[in-house]
């Protein structure tokens, strides 16, 4: 079986890397297809070993008198999508996609849309669309979306996607992430389908399907963590469900896997901590939810010392990886007892496996390393921050991990309510089976002992066509 992963970036693969190394070594061929860009990265070294895995070159735009017109009508489709509930209140969100279409039609001009003028200083009003919501109506929405349909049936197949797809000769192609904003992964969709080889869509995150826009063109199978994203397909982004398989999430296998690299003294003594104390770790989040968040920590430092039972405390922060520049000046020495686990990996790894295992209670304002904070059966809390609103009730997902939602997650309305938290937690005073319980059904939905990654691998290749209607696909791939 010969399988194309088409992915903007390399860096993406990282979602899938498990899936791509359990295909190969089933015998399978796999060939990672991305647009060569300058800022691109080199396949992960274990499977650039394998000799079944390959990366290759695939055009990044179309030729046709569609390039610009299909990226810009998508686009303006997905900012659309944020006019409607229950992404009303998502005005960051609605921002983003907002500043992203203006850039586009500005072919990339958009200085004046940036949060605070160049010039003066003075913060500006982005959301250009919220004005728009009590015009358009829940009525006007729904038309604009028929009306979307109808254009993107007249949009054709990509003429040089079909060209590239017939010269690979793929049994499967799999397309990710799929809506993003400006994207053009939709024509790959468009494309496969075409020539009759089946596409299907693996989410790659917990926020892949309420962060970004929507799916443009429905492929013939979506591949999702468990039943909330399953939903969120069909009600967003008008899925069929009979196109819908729940497969768990893979990019956590590893994670399951893992054992600490050190015991906790030896932990302490490299971040100057002090072994007989409780560990408090805080998990930084992206600059989209909160990109001045070394102030705000400062601030968290101050206020749990001030309770006498978190006063003896360690603190490790965690920064984000795409947030590191916000660390470089900062000298966490005259903060008490805290140190820094920084790592570059986007991925979890080693070194946030330990700094997890060996604490008591984890903090985060939204971030996906809370999930894997949870598989440790760690407690996990956070607090609605002021100025990070946007940032968290802002969004969709940062509901789904909250214990008011059914998830595993404290949120505190204000600091006296958080450090109460925390007291509880290092007193050992939280449900740890609760938290399993959320975490098996939103990541490893097939059993706690289940890893995903064959799930989602088996799942892929139930996509190939049945033997007879083989020779007939080759004939139309090969015309």
């Amino acid at each position: 079986m010969r399988v194309l992963l088409v992915l903007p970036l390399m860096n993406q693969i990282r979602h899938f890397e498990s899936v791509v190394l359990a295909l190969a070594e089933a015998g399978h061929t796999l060939e990672v297809a991305t647009p060569g860009r300058r800022n691109e990265w080199p396949l992960p070294d274990r499977l650039a070993a394998h000799p079944r895995i390959s990366h290759i070159i695939c055009p990044a735009s179309r030729e046709d008198e569609w390039k610009h017109a299909a990226i810009d009508f998508r686009l303006m489709v997905d900012a659309a999508h944020y006019l409607e509930a229950p992404f009303l209140p998502a005005d960051k969100l609605r921002e983003r996609a907002c500043r992203e279409f203006a850039e586009v039609l500005s072919n990339g001009e958009k200085r004046h849309l940036s949060a605070r003028c160049p010039s003066c200083n003075t913060k500006l009003v982005d959301d250009r669309l919220t004005p728009m919501i009590p015009s358009v109506g829940a009525g006007g929405a729904a038309r604009l979306k028929d009306l979307a349909r109808l254009i993107e049936q007249a949009i054709p197949s990509d003429a040089g996607r079909e060209k590239f797809l017939r010269s690979r000769r793929p049994d499967i192609v799999l397309v990710s992430p799929l809506i993003f904003l400006a994207s053009d992964q939709a024509d790959w969709v468009k494309s496969a389908r075409a020539l009759d080889i089946p596409v299907g869509y693996p989410v790659f995150s917990w926020d892949n399907l309420t962060t970004k826009g929507i799916v443009h063109v429905q492929p013939d199978r979506v591949f999702v963590w468990n039943d909330i994203q399953k939903r969120e397909a069909i009600e967003y982004h008008g899925v069929p469900e009979d196109r819908i398989v729940v497969t768990g999430a893979p990019r956590f296998d590893a994670f399951f896997a893992m054992k600490p690299s050190m015991d906790r003294a030896r932990f302490c003594e490299r971040h100057r901590l002090d072994p007989a104390a409780p560990i408090l770790t805080y998990l930084c989040s992206s600059d989209f939810v909160a990109g001045h968040e070394v102030e705000f920590i400062e601030r968290w430092i101050a206020e749990i010392r001030r309770e006498p039972a978190l006063a003896a405390c360690n603190v490790v922060v965690r920064p984000h990886p795409r947030s590191l520049h916000q660390w470089r000046k900062v000298e966490v020495s005259g903060w008490g007892r805290v140190g820094l686990s920084v790592s570059r990996r986007l991925n979890a790894d080693q070194s946030l496996y330990d700094t997890l295992f060996h604490c008591e209670a984890v903090i985060g304002l939204n971030t996906s390393a809370q999930i894997e904070a949870g598989i440790l059966g760690k407690p996990v809390f956070t607090l609605l921050a002021p100025g990070f609103e946007r940032g968290q009730q802002g969004t969709l997902h940062f509901k789904y991990l909250l214990r008011e939602g059914g998830g595993f997650v404290e949120v505190a309305k204000d600091f006296d309510e958080h450090c109460r938290h925390l007291v509880d937690a290092i007193e050992g005073r939280y449900d740890r089976e609760h938290i399993r319980r959320f975490l098996e059904a939103f990541i490893r939905p097939a059993g706690w002992d289940r890893p995903a990654t064959p799930i989602l691998a088996d799942a892929i290749l139930q996509l190939a066509p049945p033997r007879q209607s083989i020779v007939r696909r080759l004939l139309r791939v090969t015309r």
